[in-house]
């Protein structure tokens, strides 16, 4: 292919209510504006949409300001945004991914928490960022871990996001009951908080609530602001036009006082992360965010190594009171609304172009894409 060669993206993403019922909306317009630039055409579409043979996909582009329904070939890239929250959308977006067996895919996916713990612990550079971490293997695994650690444990589900389903759960003194407390956050990401009169009631509560999805157990870390609202950092690593990765830029996530975690899905918001750090550390605060850069360019080569290529993550750092850094999560389909949030405009533009550079560079580059310039038919996507 050759430097003027056209290029087609096809971008995969769940549903909303509304029209366009597609998820990220705003995300996915801003990407096909900004195509061109990188003369690449994109398609927006559901996993139902692809035909079962792969050759044709329904799906939506940005034409003229508006959304319009569109027919397409299969496209050279596949970007995945789907976030599953069932196991049918799962099965829905794998079969729509093997009958695009020609399509080459932007990034392969993560595993699931434990299995990005196991990668990371492999390194001792990257083990030193990691919580312990334990898989929730039932009522007897949670005690034991409970009588270990004075402030309690969290929970949360090894394939879960948003900060959905999450728990910290506190073995309480004799003198304060000596049941269990446990707060959380439920399937629509709502707060509660139950308190138990004994271990045993406790125990059988969260087993209930856990079921039989899969759970992994850390320490509850006390990652709160002075001011008592819980934050995090937000690291978004990204591929460029040159296929390395770069930092696109950091912002500190607050959510609400006496809430569990800080994700933006559960009433959070976004700060710049060098005011908040400086006014949480002192001066230390500008050495935390060289510390939180090294880590974030430390970890992508190790999840590729294992993973297969990749081309984003975010990656969610917790801060103690001490200014030790905490890995808590990586993500391979990120959000960016951090960045309209905090301001920072030019990290918010490098979010969305960032992908379609590295569309670019893989068209440019890859084994698929020098099969691809043997094509002589130009790129058609049909109204």
């Amino acid at each position: 292919m050759t430097d003027t060669a056209s290029g087609f993206l096809g971008i995969m993403t769940g549903r909303r209510q509304g029209y366009p019922p597609i998820a990220e909306p705003e995300f996915c317009s801003q990407l096909c504006a900004a195509a061109p630039l990188y003369d690449l055409k994109v398609l927006v579409f559901h996993p139902e949409g692809v035909s079962i043979d792969g050759q044709t996909i329904n799906g939506y582009v940005w034409k003229e300001g508006r959304w319009q329904q569109s027919l397409a070939s299969a496209p050279d890239i596949l970007y995945n945004r789907c976030l599953y929250s069932s196991l049918q959308q799962k099965k829905a977006a794998s079969a729509a991914m093997a009958a695009l067996h020609r399509t080459l895919p932007w990034s392969r996916p993560l595993p699931d928490k434990w299995g990005v713990y196991g990668i990371l612990h492999r390194s001792r550079k990257a083990a030193a960022l990691l919580p312990e971490t334990r898989l929730y293997t039932g009522i007897d695994a949670l005690s034991t871990m409970l009588a270990e650690r004075e402030y309690g444990v969290f929970l949360k589900p090894m394939a879960g996001s948003h900060g959905k389903r999450t728990l910290h759960a506190l073995l309480l003194s004799s003198k304060a009951g000596g049941g269990i407390s446990i707060r959380g956050r439920g399937e629509a990401n709502e707060s509660f908080r139950h308190d138990f009169r004994t271990p045993d009631e406790g125990l059988d509560w969260v087993h209930s609530f856990i079921g039989k999805r899969r759970y992994i157990i850390q320490p509850y870390l006390d990652l709160t602001s002075s001011d008592g609202q819980p934050f995090d950092v937000r690291v978004l690593m990204q591929k460029n036009g040159r296929g390395a990765w770069t930092l696109t830029g950091m912002a500190v996530r607050l959510g609400r006082q006496g809430t569990l975690t800080s994700n933006l899905h559960g009433g959070g918001t976004a700060v710049p992360p060098l005011p908040f750090l400086l006014a949480e550390y002192g001066k230390s605060g500008a050495e935390l965010l060289e510390e939180l850069a090294a880590a974030a360019a430390l970890l992508p080569p190790l999840l590729e190594e294992s993973c297969g290529r990749l081309g984003e993550l975010g990656l969610d750092f917790g801060i103690d009171a001490g200014g030790r850094i905490y890995l808590l999560e990586a993500n391979s389909k990120p959000g960016r609304t951090v960045f309209r949030l905090t301001g920072d405009r030019r990290a918010a533009r490098l979010a969305t172009e960032n992908p379609l550079r590295y569309a670019r560079h893989l068209l440019l580059h890859s084994a698929a894409s020098r099969m691809l310039a043997t094509r002589t038919a130009p790129l058609q996507i049909g109204e």
